[in-house]
């Protein structure tokens, strides 16, 4: 029972992070880009590359975000050890890889054009190897789920 509240509280709160995305997808960063060319429009013509590396950017933390949800759902069902998982995870992985990709597609952008803050740059570096780390962490975890898996099979075939 503790489980269950602990697991819909998560996925609540899980689904309210993607309605903030959405919103930002869809209405915070054109207008901040919108915002920023005109007070700067010497660089207005980065607004939309930026933009658009922005909403990718948001789209992979989206992707990631629905895995985890369903994820939760079949921790909730105690089916967790099961093929369908293995999609979920697959989908988290290529999430965080999308996401490195996205941030390294903005330091070469940005790099090209008109740098930004050495923070800004430091904090998308960072981002590649975040992405990068929590992928390689998502693949060992991978292995262990099918390990389980597998495990789980075996004894369900003994019992």
């Amino acid at each position: 029972m503790e489980n269950r509240i602990v697991v819909d509280t998560l996925r609540v709160l899980l689904g309210a992070v993607l309605i903030v995305i959405l919103y930002l997808q869809i209405v915070g960063l054109p207008w901040l880009s919108g915002v920023i060319a005109e007070d700067l429009p010497a660089e207005a013509y980065m607004r939309w590359p930026i933009l658009a590396l922005s909403i990718a950017g948001l789209a992979c933390v989206q992707v990631g975000v629905v895995s985890t949800v369903h994820l939760l759902g079949l921790t909730r069902k105690n089916d967790v050890f099961s093929h369908r998982a293995l999609r979920w995870v697959n989908a988290l992985i290529g999430a965080a890889l999308a996401g490195s990709l996205v941030c390294l597609m903005t330091i070469l952008y940005q790099s090209s054009t008109v740098a930004g803050p050495p923070l800004w740059m430091l904090l998308l570096l960072c981002g590649v190897l975040v992405g990068v780390g929590i992928a390689l962490l998502l693949t060992v975890m991978r292995s262990l789920l099918i390990q389980a898996t597998t495990l789980r099979r075996d004894m369900d075939s003994v019992i």
